[in-house]
């Protein structure tokens, strides 16, 4: 249905993208989440919401990327949660850019926990280190901000790679 509404060139509701993404087929989940970023509407952002737990990595990567687009502060919780608890790499790399495109300084303590989860080196942490500094100090609390520096600054003396040193020193930037 979804696949015949965009063939003819036809917007589906609000509703139908809902439906599609709380479909039985795994294949119309994840189309579902992947273009529900073009809808800005209540209802698709809680059906997005529903799916960061679906059994399918793809579905559960397409909606932390549609709610991140949709700026749906409302998300927030749930993609903490993703962050803390998905088996998946690459959905909590996906969740902590989401947090940090995001602005979410509620999720600063998580993502200083995820970056401190890996070896200094270990680039998987380059997205927390980023969202780090996008999110800013700005509104941040004295103690968080400090956790946030020193994270950072730890990052920055203690790894080897260029790359992460180089994104530490921007987030320091933001942070100061």
């Amino acid at each position: 249905m979804l696949a015949l509404l965009l063939a003819v060139g036809c917007d589906p509701a609000p509703e139908d993208i809902a439906k599609a993404i709380g479909s039985e087929n795994p294949v119309t989940r994840e189309d579902g989440a992947k273009i529900a970023w073009n809808y800005d509407d209540p209802v698709v952002v809680d059906a997005l919401v529903k799916v960061l737990s679906d059994p399918s990595e793809k579905v559960r990567l397409n909606a932390i990327e549609s709610l991140a687009e949709l700026e749906a502060t409302a998300a927030i919780p749930s993609l903490v949660d993703s962050l803390n608890g998905d088996p998946s790499p690459k959905v909590k790399r996906a969740a902590c850019d989401a947090l940090g495109r995001l602005l979410a300084k509620e999720a600063v303590p998580d993502i200083i926990a995820y970056v401190e989860g890996f070896s200094p080196d270990d680039r998987e942490q380059l997205v927390g280190v980023w969202a780090l500094g996008n999110i800013g100090a700005e509104g941040m609390g004295p103690d968080l901000k400090k956790a946030a520096l020193s994270t950072l600054v730890a990052r920055r003396e203690k790894s080897s790679d260029k790359f992460i040193v180089y994104q530490a020193n921007l987030a320091l930037r933001t942070l100061r």
